[in-house]
């Protein structure tokens, strides 16, 4: 009994100078991160409060001091892990709420923002003049598809769009669209007015988010398609579920497409990877596999972006779409490629310009080659498209 009295003695004296000697550590960390934040070292203040992290020496404070350095380094998807961390540890930090709220905008991520702003008082909330109505944004696109294709007519591409908030934790995005074009061959010419059929197409997109917290959010949406050719009329519905996980430099996406395109059952099974190498938007990656069924017949499709700031205000973004894209499905369903002719290889090149404060401009030009499905020859296409979006 008495050796057991001396090892709980032991112990507890172990004990107590080992959570001693955890304050002082803690405490000369805080001293030397205080340090380094008033003078505005960011650099050292980096290096220092990784070290101390990775020594198990891990609090709130130099949390958020770690959070404010990558912030003013423009390094906003580290920022944002880091005033996570914060918060996780003291959820009342209004500050750190509050640049995580700007760390969101710099990044585009609108339902990350609404997120954040839940938490913000009425003052601040007040000061940072977030619609009253709830919008977001909204949308508009127009383009021409011009094919080298005697036997294809010019298409033309609208579409409008609006971005609302349903609550602060759930978005709803929703967009008309039409497509029309004339096919003048394919055993289907008028040989008095040569003006061919006019494939067209009437759409309607639902999307919607939700955020389950900082960094995972649920995805849904919904595609209505009115086709008409040759007086024949398809209604067409397509659904998306889908899970998106945001983490320090990644964001990860996994989503299952399904439904029926022109009475055919079509699956669509997309796995995507963006990658933030500098933590911003100067310079961003993004890489899609998917798996397309339509009745049976598996495709396989891979697209790839890279997008950087080129100058002030503008950035610009190249894409490659590899694989037979026929009823292909993409930007969440947004854009169904069910035309006359399959694409078998797609790329282009986006410029963005920021207008304004509110007004972003693009510019966007994708060089297809497609298959005649009449003829059996394939030919080139080119198409331009002009948009802006006007953020609220």
């Amino acid at each position: 009994m008495a050796y057991r009295k001396y090892l709980i003695l032991l112990a507890l004296i172990f004990f107590t100078l080992a959570a001693e000697a955890q304050q002082d550590s803690t405490a000369v960390a805080d001293s030397t991160a205080e340090r380094l934040y008033h003078s505005g070292d960011w650099e050292q203040l980096i290096i220092f409060g990784k070290n101390e992290v990775a020594k198990g020496n891990d609090f709130p404070g130099l949390r958020f001091k770690l959070g404010y350095a990558y912030m003013l380094k423009g390094n906003y998807k580290a920022a944002l892990a880091e005033f996570d961390k914060t918060l996780a540890q003291d959820s009342y930090n209004a500050t750190a709420r509050l640049f995580a709220y700007y760390c969101n905008t710099y990044l585009n991520n609108s339902l990350g923002v609404s997120y954040q702003a839940k938490y913000l008082d009425k003052q601040t909330l007040s000061s940072l003049k977030i619609s009253p109505f709830g919008l977001i944004d909204a949308s508009a696109e127009t383009g021409i598809k011009l094919p080298n294709n005697d036997q294809r007519d010019n298409g033309f591409f609208e579409r409008i769009g609006l971005s609302n908030r349903l609550s602060w934790r759930w978005q709803l995005e929703q967009s008309g669209l039409l497509f029309k074009q004339n096919i003048l061959r394919g055993g289907f010419r008028d040989h008095f007015t040569q003006t061919g059929r006019t494939d067209r197409q009437w759409e309607y997109f639902l999307k919607t988010k939700f955020a389950l917290n900082s960094s995972v959010q649920l995805i849904g949406s919904y595609h209505y398609l009115h086709t008409s050719y040759r007086n024949n009329y398809y209604h067409s519905n397509l659904g998306l579920i889908g899970i998106k996980y945001n983490t320090r430099y990644f964001d990860l996406q996994g989503d299952w497409q399904f439904g029926k395109l022109i009475n055919n059952v079509l699956k669509q099974y997309n796995a995507k990877v963006d990658f933030y190498p500098t933590g911003n938007l100067n310079l961003y990656t993004g890489s899609r596999v998917s798996l397309l069924n339509m009745d049976g017949d598996n495709r396989f499709i891979y697209n790839q972006t890279i997008g950087f700031k080129a100058i002030d205000k503008v950035w610009l973004e190249s894409s490659v779409t590899f694989g037979n894209q026929d009823d292909y499905q993409d930007a969440d369903g947004l854009y169904v490629y069910n035309s006359i002719d399959p694409t078998t290889f797609r790329c282009g090149e986006t410029a963005f310009y920021q207008l304004s404060g509110h007004a972003l401009l693009n510019l966007n030009y994708i060089y297809e080659r497609k298959t005649d499905i009449y003829r059996s020859t394939k030919y080139n296409q080119n198409s331009i498209t002009l948009g802006m979006i006007w953020k609220f």
